[in-house]
């Protein structure tokens, strides 16, 4: 009997329902832009959007429910503790659709949710020992060491984007200046841009990550600028925290991963100039396969390794 999974993706712009089997394969995913990015209004928002989701496949029961959310995560109680991108905490995001829908639900930093997603199904499945970075509307990360998810002794392992690469760089909601996330996330990689290009750079209120990325591949010396600071920041700490983790293999997702190729190669001559190469000599770097769908997978796999109690201690369901 096939069994199915309500997957939930929580974003700082967007947020993501799927309804997807347990080997992965997608029945549907609907894609939403916040209205208002508030405690009440997520709840409003994703529980309307999944109740539209499965009143069109009410032959396809999920069985449970996984939720990715953006920054500190509690797994155990469900509750999203915190963002510092949207200021969002406090939330028992867990236990409200629980209530809801009946059945059990895990949740998860985004970040560890992909790394897991990783494991379960992509790039990953034979290795032990990985670092798994998402670059989005923020940065995070997650560690596999062992072949188990590390929390760390506070459970927050893996805020890869809270390492300081810029001195008295942009101030960061975290109380720090030039923090990773400032700097090389969609609004930092916009905000560098505007900075670069003053007046002259053809440019609107909506441009984004994206859409430099696009002036890039056409060859605007500003954007290309930007994806070369882009690869060094990213390079400079991923190759520190290869030092002292020494993973098989490093795994970059998140939106901003699409635009790879525009920074693969400042990112492997930094990865070149301070990776310990004698302790780490064949590190592979690579994009993710989920490309904007990341999360959704995530989200699936937060569930399966909750409920079959896979890779990781945190994830027990409510109740």
């Amino acid at each position: 009997m096939t069994e199915y999974i309500l997957a939930v993706d929580i974003g700082g712009s967007k947020y993501m329902i799927a309804l997807l089997d347990s080997h992965g394969s997608l029945v549907e995913v609907s894609y939403h832009k916040w209205r208002t990015l508030s405690k009440a209004n997520v709840i409003d928002e994703t529980i309307t959007s999944t109740r539209e989701l499965l009143g069109k496949h009410l032959d396809k029961s999920p069985s449970m429910i996984g939720i990715t959310i953006p920054g500190l995560a509690d797994p155990r109680r469900g509750i999203w503790l915190k963002s510092s991108f949207s200021g969002i905490g406090n939330l028992s995001i867990g236990s409200i659709f629980q209530g809801e829908f009946g059945i059990p639900v895990y949740i998860d930093n985004d970040a560890r949710a992909c790394a897991l997603a990783e494991k379960i199904f992509g790039a990953c499945k034979d290795k032990e020992n990985f670092l798994y970075m998402t670059i989005s509307n923020g940065i995070g990360g997650a560690v596999f060491t062992n072949n188990m998810l590390y929390y760390g002794g506070y459970g927050h392992a893996g805020e890869i984007g809270h390492c300081i690469v810029v001195e008295d760089g942009y101030p960061c909601k975290c109380g720090n200046n030039g923090c990773l996330e400032m700097h090389a996330a969609g609004p930092g990689i916009v905000r560098t841009y505007l900075s670069l290009a003053g007046n002259s750079g053809p440019y609107d209120k909506s441009l984004d990550a994206k859409a430099i990325a696009e002036l890039a591949k056409k060859g605007d010396a500003t954007a290309l600028k930007i994806f070369q600071l882009e690869g060094y920041y990213i390079g400079k700490v991923v190759a520190t925290i290869s030092n002292v983790l020494n993973p098989e293999i490093v795994v970059i997702g998140g939106g901003v991963s699409l635009s790879f190729s525009l920074f693969e190669e400042s990112l492997n001559k930094t990865m070149d100039k301070y990776l310990f190469k004698s302790a780490n000599p064949n590190l592979k770097i690579r994009a993710s396969q989920f490309g904007y769908n990341g999360g959704i997978y995530g989200a699936a796999a937060v569930a399966l390794s909750g409920k079959n109690q896979l890779y990781n201690w945190a994830n027990l369901s409510l109740g």
